[in-house]
């Protein structure tokens, strides 16, 4: 696993986590420098669409990100 996804209480966002030096290398050619620290630390939390989107883009780059099914009630 490259990038992980962990549910956050916030109905609606998930937060990223890099699992991997392939995942941080990725997520530091797609954030600006100011934001590693909290992207590296599992602190960044986004919404669902969002994080679709980064992992689509994260996968056809090879990495390997498994994506949780999210039931909200």
């Amino acid at each position: 696993m490259d990038l992980l996804v962990q549910h956050v209480d916030a109905p609606g966002l998930g937060r990223l986590s890099v699992a991997s030096v392939h995942g941080a290398l990725w997520l530091q050619t797609h954030f600006p420098e100011q934001e590693w620290n909290t992207l590296l630390a599992g602190q960044a939390c986004f919404g669902m669409d969002c994080l679709s989107d980064l992992l689509d883009d994260a996968r056809s780059a090879g990495l390997q990100v498994p994506m949780p099914v999210v039931v909200e009630s």
